[in-house]
């Protein structure tokens, strides 16, 4: 939940003046540039998350529903809300603006997106429990209802706060709605990988019966192991980007810098970037996300790479077609069947499909009549 949310006032910027929206010129260039970096290769690292989930079915299980769950919400921080907070320091830095009427959008989805993130982690957290932990009842708990009960938990949630945030009376403290959320997942993440420690150190110690397992349970065993580490270090990332802005500005119920100065704005940009490094960790961490990303990148590439048309048939130069007509020739003479002529026509075809270059191509009708006979004689058999 974006930091702003644990602030009792209802409209944080109503008393702030026009020095206090100012940002100087340097950090306000390098700002908007980290932004827009951050914004632009977020949203293409994410929508190739969710393409590589929703194309590739080896990448169809819970654990990648949930990181396709919480790339939708990285998502609506790299395509909405870096929008804004570009605009946003843009009239700060050049018109000494304030731009209260962005900063509330601003808070609302970066609330809604950061909220349905910490939730998210201790969903994937319980997962990752019940796959290592309990893996024989994994895949009944997780088709069954377990997934959708995570996903609809890791979006109601981070919907139902707000709104109790409006409807509760004003001299309730509201920042303990959100700070209860944290307190809640964060414990949830700390219980589930402190029993995936200790299930993981008992498995060492029956090291020896796992030998005894057949090779693929092992190897079953360490995937999960793996993905278990590779989403600890999806946690941990997001903990160390917003920390700064959470535990360091409200540590003391007041902020510790100069709201809106360039401090905090830094502090920001360091909490939204987090939304643009979790496909970066996927893609050096699980072989099936790096081999879905590479086969969309390649089909990508072909997209934008002009092919040649099969029906076409390339030129070749003189010495070549000597050399295809001798070979004709000999076959001829040695009184072979039609279907070896066919291959061998078949084989003049294709010899020159090495380039693409039009300027090297010749119409069907422009082979030797033998050899356009030969096809014809094949279709009609």
């Amino acid at each position: 939940m974006n930091s702003d949310s644990l602030d009792n006032r209802s409209n944080p910027n109503s008393n702030l003046t026009a020095e206090d929206c100012s940002l100087p010129i340097a950090h306000g260039i390098a700002l908007i540039t980290t932004n827009t970096i951050v914004g632009v290769l977020g949203t293409l690292g994410n929508l190739l998350v969710c393409v590589a989930v929703v194309t590739n079915p080896r990448l169809r299980r819970p654990s990648n529903y949930l990181l396709f769950s919480l790339t939708i919400a990285d998502l609506i921080v790299t395509m909405v809300c870096e929008p804004l907070v570009i605009a946003i320091l843009y009239r700060r830095t050049f018109f000494n603006d304030c731009a209260t009427d962005l900063e509330l959008p601003y808070i609302i989805l970066s609330m809604l997106s950061c909220s349905a993130s910490v939730v998210h982690m201790a969903a994937i957290s319980v997962d990752r429990f019940i796959a290592i932990v309990y893996p024989l009842h994994h895949r009944s708990i997780m088709e069954g209802f377990g997934l959708k009960a995570m996903l609809i938990t890791s979006w109601a949630y981070p919907i139902v706060v707000p709104i109790l945030s409006a409807v509760v009376p004003a001299t309730f403290p509201k920042g303990y709605l959100a700070l209860a959320m944290f307190a809640l997942s964060y414990a949830t993440v700390f219980l589930c990988y402190s029993l995936i420690v200790i299930s993981l150190v008992k498995h060492r110690k029956q090291r020896n019966q796992l030998r005894a397992h057949s090779s693929s349970d092992v190897s079953q065993s360490q995937v999960e192991i793996r993905v278990a580490f590779t989403l600890a270090i999806v946690i941990f990332v997001f903990v160390a980007c917003w920390f700064p802005l959470i535990g360091i500005l409200y540590a003391t119920r007041k902020p510790l810098v100069k709201r809106h100065g360039a401090a905090y704005m830094w502090m920001r940009t360091l909490a939204l970037s987090n939304s643009a490094m979790n496909f970066l960790i996927y893609g050096s961490r699980m072989k099936n996300f790096r081999e879905a990303f590479t086969v969309i990148g390649k089909r990508i590439l072909g997209v934008l790479t002009p092919k040649c048309s099969r029906t076409r048939v390339y030129n070749l130069n003189r010495e070549t077609q000597l050399n295809r007509v001798g070979v004709f020739h000999q076959i001829s003479k040695q009184r072979r069947t039609n279907d070896q002529a066919f291959v061998v026509s078949r084989q003049y075809l294709m010899a020159g499909r090495r380039t693409c270059n039009d300027e090297e191509l010749m119409p069907f009708t422009a082979l030797p009549s033998y050899l356009r006979f030969a096809f014809s004689f094949r279709q009609r058999s």
